[in-house]
C-alpha cells in the first residue's frame, strides 16, 4: 500500500510522523524498510549516496520489531535508518572512503549507533563519505562520487554528502553525522535538510572513523548529530544520542537544559550576514536577509549589527591551527613533508592556507597546549555575547551548492590547495568553505543547519543558527517554532534534473 501525506510519499514523511504510524501499527517496520529500499532502488543509481545495503540483516531486525511487545518498545522503534560511513556498524563494512579498510567489518557498533540501536532504531545502509572524511565533497575512490538531488552535477557537501542528500531524497528518515570542519552543516545547507552539531562533548565518539579503528581516543573540536526533513527529529535522536563517553558512565551523566524560550518572539536573535570577515555571496546574503525579516514580521526580536565580540581573523586562525594540529596526529613524515613543500610551492603569504596549515602540523606540544589556553579565552568571549543573545544566525559556506571539482594534485588537504570557490563572480580559496563552520567549532558551540526555505538558482539556501554552549536545545526549538512560520524543508524534485542551471 502507498501511503500519502500532503502530496508526499511516505518515505518523505519526518521520522516523528513515522514513528507515529509504526507505533499506532498503521505501518509496519518491514513494510518500511521495503519502501525505503525500493526507493534506493529507483533514485539511488543517479545519487550514489547510498553505497552500502545490508537488507537482509535489517529485514531480520525488521521482523522482530514488528513482534515487539509495547512495553518493550524503545522511543525510535522500527525505524530504518542509514549511518554515513564513518561509523562502525555491525554487520556492514566501515571504509571512511579507504581502499585500505574496504573490507573492514567491525564486530561492534559505535557507541552512538549502540545508543540508536537500543533505541529501536533498525541499521539497513551505509551513506557516501569523502576519503577520510576530510572533504566539502563526497567522492572517494572505493565508492565513487554523490551526486546533489537538487542537480547531479552539484555536490551534496561533505563529509556527510551521502548522508544529507540520501535524507532529502527520502532514501532515509534519519542520518547520523559528524562534524569538525562544518561536515553536518555544509551537507543540510547543499541539500535543503536540517542539520544538528552539538555541542561538543555530549555525543560519545568512539568507533568514529577518523581516528584509526580500534581507538580510544577522539580528536579535539569533532562531534556527531543527526541530520533529518524536520527539526523536531532532531531533537528527538539527539535524546538517545547525548551521553558520557564509555569510560565516564559510572559516576558521570549528561543532561542537556532546555530551550531558554517556548515562544518565537522571546527570542532574542543576531544577524551575520555581511562580508565584513568572510567569503559569501550578496546573494546568499540577501536571502538571509529576507529570513530575517521574516522572523520579524514573526514577532523575533532581530538585530543585524550585533557580533560577538571576538576578532573573526583570530578564531579563524585558531580554528585552522586546531583542526590541522589534530589532524596531524595521523600523518606520517612522508605527508609532514608533502604539507612542508606545499606550503612553499603554493605560497599565499602567512594567512594562506598552505603556509598556516604546514605551521600546524609542525607545532610542538607547547604550542598546542597554548591553542587550547587560547579556545577557552574565545568561548568565554562567546558567553559573554549570549547573554544578550540566545542565538546568532550566519551563513554556513560561501555559496549555496557547487558544481564538482575533483582536480587538484597530492594527498588530503593539498589537492585543495589549488581549488577555488566563486563568491560574486570572483575565485577565492576553495578552503575559505571552514571559515563560517569554524567560528561555532572553534569555540565548541552547538549550532543547527536549517533550510530557509529560499533558493538561488534553484538550489537550496541554509543557515546555521549558533547557540550557547550546552544549549543545544535552544538553537533546536527555535527551529522548530521558525519552520512552523517562515518555512523549511521542500522536497528536492524527482528524478533529480541533471545540470539544468
Amino acid at each position: 500500500m502507498q501511503y500519502t501525506a500532503a502530496g508526499l510519499p511516505i518515505e518523505l514523511h519526518s521520522a516523528t510522523q513515522l514513528l507515529a504510524l509504526l507505533k499506532s501499527r498503521a505501518l509496519g517496520a518491514v513494510e518500511l524498510l521495503d519502501m525505503l529500499l525500493a526507493r534506493i532502488e529507483h533514485l539511488n543509481p543517479e545519487l550514489n549516496a547510498v553505497v552500502v545495503i545490508d537488507a537482509d540483516g535489517a529485514r531480520a531486525s525488521a521482523r522482530a520489531a514488528d513482534d515487539t511487545p509495547a512495553a518493550r518498545r524503545g522511543p525510535l522503534h522500527g525505524l530504518p535508518m542509514t549511518f554515513k560511513d564513518v561509523w562502525e556498524v555491525s554487520g556492514m563494512t566501515a571504509s571512511c572512503g579507504l581502499p585500505e579498510l574496504k573490507l573492514h567489518r567491525p564486530l561492534r557498533d559505535a557507541d552512538a549507533v549502540a545508543r540508536l540501536r537500543r533505541a529501536g532504531v533498525i541499521p539497513f545502509g551505509k551513506t557516501n563519505v569523502p576519503t577520510l572524511a576530510a572533504d566539502h565533497q563526497s567522492y572517494n575512490p572505493v565508492y565513487g562520487t554523490t551526486n546533489n538531488p537538487w542537480d547531479i552535477v552539484r555536490t551534496p557537501g561533505g563529509s556527510s554528502g551521502g548522508a544529507a542528500a540520501a535524507v532529502a531524497a527520502g532514501l532515509t528518515p534519519l542520518e547520523l553525522g559528524s562534524d569538525i570542519g562544518g561536515s553536518i552543516r555544509c551537507p543540510s545547507h547543499f541539500c535543503g535538510v536540517y542539520g544538528h552539531k552539538s555541542s561538543f562533548g555530549i555525543v560519545p565518539m568512539r568507533g568514529h572513523i577518523p581516528p584509526p579503528p580500534g581507538s580510544f581516543t577522539a580528536p579535539p573540536l569533532g562531534i556527531a548529530g543527526p541530520i533529518a526533513r524536520c527539526p523536531e527529529d532532531l531533537e528527538r535522536a539527539l535524546d538517545v544520542l547525548v551521553a558520557p563517553a564509555e569510560w565516564d558512565r559510572s559516576a558521570w551523566s549528561v543532561q542537556i537544559p532546555k530551550s531558554r524560550h517556548e515562544r518565537l518572539d522571546q527570542f532574542r536573535v543576531a544577524v551575520w550576514a555581511d562580508q565584513s570577515s568572510y567569503s559569501v555571496d550578496s546573494r546568499y546574503c540577501a536571502a538571509l536577509e529576507d529570513y530575517a525579516r521574516a522572523l520579524s514580521a514573526a514577532g523575533v526580536h532581530i538585530d543585524v549589527t550585533a557580533r560577538p565580540p571576538i576578532d573573526p581573523f583570530a578564531s579563524d586562525d585558531l580554528y585552522v591551527a586546531m583542526l590541522f594540529r589534530a589532524i596531524s596526529v595521523g600523518m606520517d613524515e612522508e605527508m609532514l613533508l608533502q604539507t612542508d613543500r606545499a606550503a612553499v610551492e603554493y605560497g599565499g603569504g602567512s594567512r594562506g592556507y598552505p603556509q598556516r596549515i604546514a605551521r600546524a602540523v609542525r607545532m610542538s606540544h607547547a604550542e598546542a597546549e597554548g591553542l587550547r589556553e587560547d579556545q577557552q579565552r574565545l568561548c568565554r568571549q562567546w558567553a559573554q555575547f549570549f547573554t544578550d543573545f540566545d542565538l546568532i544566525l550566519c551563513p554556513v559556506m560561501p555559496t549555496v551548492a557547487y558544481r564538482h571539482d575533483q582536480s587538484g594534485q597530492g594527498s588530503g588537504h593539498i589537492a585543495q590547495y589549488s581549488r577555488t570557490l566563486q563568491v560574486d563572480g570572483k575565485a577565492v580559496p576553495y578552503l575559505n568553505g571552514l571559515q563560517w563552520p569554524g567560528l561555532a567549532t572553534v569555540a565548541n558551540l552547538p549550532a543547527t543547519a536549517i533550510p530557509t526555505g529560499r533558493f538561488i538558482y534553484g538550489l537550496p539556501v541554509g543557515l546555521q543558527a549558533i547557540g550557547p554552549y550546552l544549549e543545544d536545545r535552544t538553537a533546536l526549538r527555535f527551529a522548530q517554532l521558525a519552520a512552523a512560520v517562515v518555512g523549511g524543508f521542500v522536497a528536492p524534485p524527482q528524478p533529480a534534473p541533471a545540470g539544468l542551471r
